[in-house]
């Protein structure tokens, strides 16, 4: 059966990201939601280490390019731990999207981590977001987990 021949009353494939900027957890499932089933683990080692063992104390600088001397701010300015896990996420997310292997896509990040995660999402899979829910829940258990989606 070929994708144009499915019941588009059939259930559609969902995947649920559930991340922080340590670890990610995909999961799988049919909409709507019942149950999740965990695919795969993802975690990140140097989001889990403290500032001081990435960073030193003061901000970097840059004294080159036509912009003159530069400062960077840890604070204001993506934190390149978090971007670098955001980046391995949206490419593992965009190859599964291309793949056909997920329809509908639910976003589940703290409010920061999320921001960033979604900088690194493909036009299509940002197309496949049906939800996002910005809360650390990477912890739970997928029945905890499957209570917050509520799709």
């Amino acid at each position: 059966m070929t994708r144009s021949d499915e019941d588009p009353l059939a259930p559609k494939r969902l995947y649920v990201l559930v991340a922080d900027s340590a670890m990610a957890r995909f999961f799988k499932a049919k909409t709507p939601v019942r149950s999740i089933e965990e695919i795969l683990d993802h975690p990140h080692r140097e989001g889990r280490q403290k500032n001081s063992e990435i960073y030193t104390d003061r901000p970097g600088s840059n004294h080159g390019g036509a912009g003159g001397y530069q400062t960077y701010d840890r604070e204001t300015d993506e934190d390149p731990e978090n971007a670098r896990f955001a980046r391995e996420l949206g490419e593992y997310l965009n190859k599964a999207r291309h793949k056909g292997r997920f329809d509908n896509l639910i976003l589940v990040a703290p409010p920061k981590f999320l921001g960033v995660l979604r900088n690194h999402l493909s036009k299509e899979c940002l197309s496949a977001v049906m939800k996002t829910i910005d809360k650390d829940l990477v912890r739970e258990d997928a029945a905890a987990i499957t209570r917050h989606l509520s799709v």
